[in-house]
């Protein structure tokens, strides 16, 4: 081999361009996916405030428990039937980045809206938050599609996964880190005794990091493309993608049933103070993150029906055990197995709907599959807000018959429904006990336990 062949494959193993040890094509496609990861970095910050205040927030407003059942569900709702609108209408001259700029720029608007709103006098300023919430979702859930695509288009195929890996770990430490800061500075505060100014700080706050977000996304490289409109229907979808996307939906519309209402438990019944309410989100985080390395080896080991099935179950029962604990204590670890739960059906859920999506059209099958899910989010959240006052005290607490509803009719699903999905192709079924033998770490921890119980049958 001459030395310029191994000069050529040098260059190849070693590229020019990297950004977190990985290899880049170029200059311009390393700078915008520095920018991507500012503005995640950003974004990231302001997803932790929002999700952790947001339902406080609205207690403190004295808002209708209907109005708190569709704070989160409305804006799904009418961000997924806004994906599916939005392609028909784009202008061909527009490109992606000039759509997710602005629908960025008007969250960052709204979030300040919400800021304001808790200076109009009751009952106007909990309605007025409300819609504030609301609008501020849709704004970002309507281009979520051309986000990706613009982005996808950005990160070269066979680094994809080490890519958003890298990046990844980066908004996670930055969502705990902005959750645990802001619980900490209002550790003092609960939501009876708490002034408005400390949500407006909060909500300024992320109204901030949401305009330095859509900085960083103004500079972002964008390749050119020519947007093509699509028609509105299409007959095209098959029976098993639709049953599937009716299956994932009415999991998780059980799950939108009583998912707002933890939160109020937390801190109206349970009077949890901002940090102990913190760290309880903070405990969901961290079963995600320490997780998703493990369902990711799962996935690949045996599937994506497998480890889909076995989360769905795992997620159904998680509000049962909320109807027997309440300590602070025991609140943390239920919420650090929530989300352990809710990473593995992430992640599977994910690649199933990937490769069920099928290569023609699959960006209509998908944008099918979310508007389902933000309909059944938000027909489910609407009856929880409805029946949250209406049902009867169970274990002391009312919201525990809510808990209770939501376990059973996640459990329903699952039972009646998940086994009838499709298996992975190529792979025969398995057991549950080799499942859980594929389980990293299973084996060594079963090896720990004999160990142990040689040692206590010796004494």
């Amino acid at each position: 081999m001459s030395s310029d062949d191994d000069a050529s494959i040098a260059n190849r193993s070693t590229p020019e361009y990297n950004l977190g040890g990985i290899g880049l094509p170029d200059s311009i496609t390393r700078q915008a996916l520095l920018y991507s990861l500012w503005d995640g970095i950003f974004a990231s910050g302001m997803f932790a405030l929002t999700e952790t205040f947001a339902v406080a927030a609205a207690v403190s407003l004295k808002t209708p428990a209907l109005a708190v059942g569709i704070l989160g569900s409305l804006p799904l709702f009418i961000g997924s039937v806004g994906q599916i609108i939005l392609p028909s209408l784009v202008d061909r001259t527009r490109g992606r980045k000039y759509y997710v700029v602005r629908a960025v720029s008007l969250q960052s608007f709204f979030l300040l809206c919400c800021a304001l709103s808790g200076r109009i006098g009751a009952p106007w300023g909990a309605l007025a938050f409300v819609a504030a919430f609301v609008l501020y979702g849709c704004s970002g859930n309507v281009t979520n599609g051309f986000w990706m695509a613009w982005l996808r288009g950005l990160v070269p195929e066979d680094v994809r996964g080490r890519h958003f890996a890298w990046r990844n770990r980066f908004f996670s430490a930055v969502n705990l880190l902005c959750a645990l800061t802001a619980g900490v500075m209002a550790r003092k505060y609960t939501a009876q005794n708490a002034p408005w100014t400390l949500y407006a700080l909060v909500f300024v706050s992320a109204a901030v990091l949401r305009i330095l977000s859509a900085s960083m996304l103004a500079r972002q490289y964008e390749e050119p493309v020519v947007l093509e409109r699509t028609p509105l229907f299409t007959r095209d979808i098959s029976r098993h993608f639709l049953a599937y996307a009716l299956t994932v939906a009415l999991l998780q519309g059980g799950a939108a049933f009583a998912g707002p209402f933890f939160n109020v438990w937390f801190i109206r019944d349970l009077h949890f103070n901002y940090l102990t309410l913190s760290i309880a989100g903070a405990a969901t985080v961290a079963g995600t993150i320490l997780f998703l390395p493990v369902w990711g080896r799962l996935v690949d080991r045996i599937g994506n029906f497998r480890v889909l099935h076995a989360t769905s179950f795992m997620l159904s029962i998680v509000p049962l055990f909320y109807l027997f604990f309440e300590k602070p204590h025991a609140v943390w670890v239920l919420n650090f197995y929530s989300g352990i739960s809710w990473s593995g059906f992430g992640i599977s859920n994910f690649n199933y709907l990937l490769g069920a999506a099928g290569k023609k059209n699959p960006d209509r099958h998908i944008a099918v599959a979310i508007s389902i899910l933000g309909m059944s989010v938000f027909a489910f959240g609407l009856l929880g807000g409805f029946l949250a006052t209406r049902l009867p005290v169970l274990f002391s607490y009312q919201l525990r018959s809510l808990f209770l509803i939501s376990g059973l009719l996640r459990l329903t699903v699952v039972l009646a429904l998940f086994g009838r999905l499709r298996r992975d192709e190529g792979l025969e079924p398995i057991r549950a006990a080799d499942f859980f033998s594929n389980m990293p770490g299973y084996r060594a921890g079963m090896g720990l336990l004999r160990n142990a119980y040689r040692a206590f049958r010796r004494i």
